[in-house]
């Protein structure tokens, strides 16, 4: 029924190459999110084609990907536990292909995303990918993520600072801490042994909570085992 249900909505444009099977995703939403996966495949299958598009340009994900579902899955897991509101003000730092802030914004169009990242190249594509997907209130912003806190308007703006496995937990924090709201929260998306990462993360810690969330899921939808940090402000 999912793969039907897909290919009905999949009207391909151009040459079809990997850029339709996204049925693990569909799946995923419905089963796991709980949501309705009508509504928002039909932006993710034209995120895909506008990636992928992209991709044979410049380098956003791998050459080896046919596909951005996996890349999609390992940014949206955590809201099987972890659910935003659906209106908050978030910061993706060193976003590369938009991951996560393009996925959460599509699930939840009412949050103001900014993406974040030091490659002219890839700030351009996204302006373009955003463009298409008609994408409200999302800006794609070229800037070293330590930089981020010269410009003013950054600073405290953010209910949710977010990064998907782009440098150390005690890096991110560093980065991310200027420009989260007072009531506001840094969620760090990591795989892999965290451990050492971990201690130096608590050495810089003030009074600021650190929660780490394991998740795992049924090897059909290819997601590696992953972990969460959320730290909060006192």
């Amino acid at each position: 029924m999912i793969a039907a249900n897909l290919r009905s909505l999949n009207k391909v444009r151009g040459p079809a190459k990997n850029y339709w099977s996204l049925e693990r995703l569909q799946k995923f939403i419905t089963d796991e999110l709980k949501l309705n996966a009508q509504e928002f495949m039909p932006q993710f299958i034209e995120y895909n084609r506008l990636l992928m598009d992209w991709n044979s340009k410049i380098n956003l994900i791998s050459r080896k990907c046919g596909s951005i579902e996996g890349h999609v899955l390992n940014s949206v897991f955590f809201l099987t536990k972890m659910p935003l509101s659906g209106n908050e003000s978030i910061a993706d730092i060193g976003t590369g292909g938009g991951f996560p802030g393009i996925p959460l914004k599509i699930i939840y169009p009412g949050i103001k995303a900014t993406l974040v990242d030091s490659i002219r190249k890839k700030i351009t594509a996204l302006g373009d990918i955003v463009n298409g997907l008609g994408l409200s209130e999302t800006v794609a912003v070229c800037a070293r993520a330590e930089q981020i806190p010269g410009d003013r308007k950054f600073i405290n703006a953010f209910d949710v600072v977010t990064a998907k496995a782009v440098a150390p937990l005690e890096v991110l924090y560093d980065w991310a801490k200027p420009l989260v709201s007072p009531q506001g929260k840094m969620i760090f998306i990591k795989g892999g042994d965290t451990g050492d990462e971990v201690l130096r993360l608590r050495k810089k810690l003030g009074n600021e909570k650190v929660d780490e969330t394991v998740f795992s899921f049924d090897p059909e939808y290819g997601i590696e085992q992953k972990k969460i940090f959320v730290i909060s402000k006192p």
